[in-house]
C-alpha cells in the first residue's frame, strides 16, 4: 500500500509539469504569432525568414538535450532528467518573459531580431525542460493505462491552472502593459511548479547502470527502429495541426464572430474546447482497452477528416456559414485521441529497450523532435502564405476584412486539417506495436525491468 501512496505521489508531480507546459509552451504558442505578426505587423517575408530560422534551431536542439540527459551521470547530479527541470525551470521563465517586452514598434529589423533571437532562446531552453520532463513518465512506469492516466491527470492539472488564464488573455492585446504584467505572474506560477516537479517526481534507479550510447550510436541506433520512423511521420502531422491550432485562434475568432454575430465567440470556443474535449479524451481512455489506441485514432481521424470536407463547400453560401461551429465541435469529439500522441511514442522507447537494454528516452523523444519540430515552422508559413494571398488585413478589426480573406480563413480552419489529418492516417495505419506484438513486447520489457531489479538488488547487496 505504500508503495502506491508513493508511486501516486511521483506521478502527481510528474503531471504538475503540465501547468509551466500550459502557462509557458500554450500561451507562447496561443500568443507569439499574434504579437509579431499582427501587433508589431512584422513584415510577412520577415516572418517567414525568422520561421525558417526558428525551424532549424528548432530541430537540432531536441536530440542534442536528449542526448544530454541520457549522458548525464546520476551519481554526480543526483538524477539525469530532474536536475534539468529544478536548474532549467528557472531559466527557461525568463527566456519566456523575454519574447513580449518589444525590442522596437517601428523597425522591421530590430523587430526581426527580436523575433528571431527570442523565440529561438525560449525554444532551446523549452527543450531542454520539457525533454526531461517527458522522458520522466516512461521510466517511472511501463503500464500503458497507467501512462494514459498520467497523461489525462497531467492534462486535468493543467487546465484547472491554464483555462481561467486563456480566457483572460484571449482578448488581451500582446503589445500592451496589462499582457506583460499578466505574463510575469505566469512566469512566477510556472517556476514554482517546475521546482515542485523536480522534487516529487523519481527516477527509478535500476536503470542507473544502462549502458550509455554515444552521440552517433544513439542517433543511428534510434532511426533503425522503424516503430520510431512510422511514428515520426504521425507526429510530424499532428506537431504541424498544433502550430496551426491556438496558434491563429485570433483569426478563427474573426471567422466565428462573423458568421455568429452577437455571441461571444471566444468564451463558446474555450467550452468546447475544453469540455467537449475533456469528455472525448476520458472516452478515448475507456476504449483503448477494447479497441487499442491505434484503432480509435483511425476511427476517429477518418471521421474528423471526412466531416471537415463534406462541410467545406455549404459554408461557402452565407446561409450555411454557422456550421462552422459543427466542424468545430466534430473535431473537438474526434481529437480526444491526442491522450495517446505521447504514450504511443514511449511504446517505440519500450522496444528499444527490449532490444538493446537500456533505456534512452531523451534521444528518442529529442530525435522525434529532429523530424516532427519543422512541422511548428511549417504550419505558420503555410497559414501566413495563405492569409497573404486571400487578402487578410495584419490586425484588421472584422468590419475591415475583405469577404476573401474569410474564405481563406476557412481554408486554414478547415481544409489544411482535414489534409494532414489523413495523411496522419496512412502513417497510423502502418504503426506496427498493436494487438499480439505489442501484447509479446510488454511480457518481454516486464521480464528485463525484474532482471535490472534484481541486478540492482545484489549490487547493493554486496
Amino acid at each position: 500500500m505504500a508503495e502506491e501512496k508513493t508511486r501516486a505521489r511521483h506521478l502527481l508531480g510528474w503531471s504538475f509539469g503540465a501547468i509551466p507546459t500550459g502557462l509557458l509552451a500554450f500561451v507562447f504558442g496561443f500568443k507569439y504569432i499574434e504579437f509579431f505578426f499582427n501587433d508589431l505587423a512584422l513584415l510577412p517575408i520577415f516572418f517567414i525568414i525568422g520561421q525558417v530560422i526558428y525551424m532549424t534551431i528548432n530541430a537540432l536542439n531536441d536530440p542534442l538535450s536528449g542526448q544530454l540527459s541520457d549522458r548525464t551521470n546520476r551519481e554526480r547530479w543526483g538524477s539525469r532528467r530532474l536536475v534539468y527541470i529544478k536548474y532549467g525551470g528557472p531559466v527557461w521563465a525568463l527566456t519566456f518573459l523575454l519574447v513580449w517586452f518589444p525590442w522596437s514598434l517601428n523597425n522591421q529589423i530590430i523587430i526581426f531580431l527580436h523575433y528571431v533571437l527570442s523565440i529561438c532562446l525560449f525554444d532551446t531552453l523549452l527543450t531542454l525542460v520539457l525533454v526531461a520532463w517527458l522522458a520522466v513518465l516512461p521510466e517511472m512506469t511501463s503500464s500503458i493505462d497507467t501512462r494514459n492516466k498520467a497523461q489525462l491527470l497531467a492534462g486535468v492539472v493543467g487546465t484547472v491552472i491554464t483555462l481561467p488564464v486563456f480566457v483572460i488573455i484571449g482578448n488581451m492585446v500582446p503589445n500592451s502593459p496589462e499582457f506583460r504584467f499578466f505574463m510575469l505572474i505566469c512566469a512566477a506560477i510556472s517556476t514554482v511548479f517546475l521546482l515542485l516537479t523536480a522534487f516529487m517526481s523519481k527516477e527509478r534507479p535500476e536503470f542507473s547502470q544502462d549502458e550509455v550510447f554515444t552521440l552517433k550510436e544513439s542517433i543511428k541506433t534510434t532511426f533503425k527502429s522503424r516503430t520510431f520512423l512510422i511514428y515520426s511521420g504521425f507526429y510530424f502531422c499532428q506537431s504541424f495541426l498544433g502550430s496551426i491550432g491556438l496558434s491563429y485562434l485570433f483569426v478563427y475568432l474573426l471567422l466565428l464572430s462573423k458568421v455568429t454575430p452577437g455571441v461571444p465567440a471566444l468564451l463558446f470556443f474555450f467550452i468546447i474546447y475544453y469540455i467537449v474535449g475533456y469528455v472525448s479524451t476520458i472516452s478515448c481512455i475507456l476504449l483503448e482497452r477494447r479497441w487499442g489506441m491505434r484503432k480509435i485514432i483511425l476511427r476517429l481521424g477518418a471521421l474528423r477528416v471526412v466531416t471537415s470536407l463534406a462541410l467545406f463547400l455549404p459554408v461557402l453560401t452565407p446561409a450555411f456559414e454557422s456550421l462552422v461551429w459543427i466542424r468545430l465541435i466534430i473535431a473537438t469529439i474526434c481529437g480526444g485521441y491526442g491522450v495517446f500522441w505521447i504514450p504511443m511514442q514511449f511504446l517505440a522507447i519500450d522496444e528499444d529497450e527490449v532490444l538493446h537494454g537500456s533505456r534512452r528516452e531523451g534521444m528518442f523523444i529529442g530525435s522525434m523532435a529532429l523530424l516532427t519540430k519543422p512541422a511548428a515552422s511549417l504550419g505558420p508559413i503555410i497559414a501566413t502564405l495563405i492569409l497573404t494571398t486571400y487578402g487578410y488585413v495584419q490586425g484588421g478589426a472584422l468590419s475591415v476584412q475583405p469577404e476573401s480573406a474569410f474564405f481563406g480563413i476557412k481554408i486554414l480552419f478547415m481544409i489544411v486539417p482535414a489534409l494532414a489529418v489523413a495523411i496522419s492516417l496512412v502513417f497510423i495505419y502502418y504503426y506496427p506495436l498493436h494487438g499480439e506484438r505489442l501484447e509479446k513486447m510488454q511480457e518481454q520489457l516486464k521480464k528485463l525491468h525484474k532482471e535490472k531489479r534484481a541486478a540492482l538488488a545484489r549490487r547493493e547487496t554486496s
